[in-house]
């Protein structure tokens, strides 16, 4: 089996892996990444080592993107579709969410934000490949899925408006979980402490909780 995966950034694409690597027994050569494109070496810089939101449903309308990864192997092969729901609201995005107030039930938020970014993730891909595409929503932010490795669960982690910067405050100064050049996360290894903790992390956010049945459903 091997798995594709179509992210916003290598942050995503390495927890997307650590996931993956957890529920169905895959490792790294089993996933290849096809935005960000796989550097081959430290040289090998072009368009396509880059992502963000618009080049995740750009390239999801491919059709040759979907037709040289499926088509061209005999293999069984999906494809995870990775996205972020904080610029939901974008020009080109335009997803619908539900309203956020103080006392909102985090889990229903979740479950209809992600539908919501479902069908348009959904309406990108030709209908012959639809059966085959799991989809990693993450509300707001990928690095919500993590918080709950560094604090107890305390209600679902979507409800952080800066799931970012409040990850990066927990992280703190260890060293442990902070990147060679000081200046962002380690979410490789980040990656391998969430393969540890998953089911606790599953607990404290809904959307992750939702992909992973997904995973399981499907791999």
């Amino acid at each position: 089996m091997k798995i594709g995966i179509i992210a916003e950034g290598w942050a995503d694409v390495e927890i997307i892996r650590a996931i993956l690597g957890r529920l169905a027994g895959l490792d790294r050569s089993d996933m290849i990444s096809i935005r960000p494109e796989e550097q081959k070496d430290e040289t090998d810089l072009n368009a396509k080592n880059f992502s963000n939101w618009y080049l995740v449903l750009e390239e999801c309308k491919r059709e040759e993107t979907l037709i040289r990864f499926f088509d061209a192997f005999d293999e069984e092969r999906y494809l995870v579709v990775q996205i972020d729901t904080a610029e939901r609201g974008e020009v080109g995005y335009d997803v619908v969410a539900p309203l956020r107030t103080g006392n909102m039930d985090w889990k229903c938020y979740c479950q209809v934000l992600r539908l919501n970014v479902l069908e348009k993730i959904k309406g990108q891909i030709a209908e012959r490949y639809r059966e085959r595409i799991l989809c990693a929503i993450c509300i707001e932010e990928t690095d919500a899925w993590l918080i709950p490795l560094f604090e107890p669960v305390k209600g679902d982690t979507a409800s952080k408006a800066n799931p970012k910067e409040y990850l990066q405050k927990l992280v703190g100064g260890n060293k442990k979980y902070i990147a060679a050049n000081k200046k962002s996360l380690d979410y490789v290894a980040m990656g391998k402490l969430l393969k540890k903790n998953l089911k606790q992390c599953r607990l404290g956010n809904e959307s992750l909780n939702l992909f992973c049945l997904e995973v399981e459903g499907k791999l």
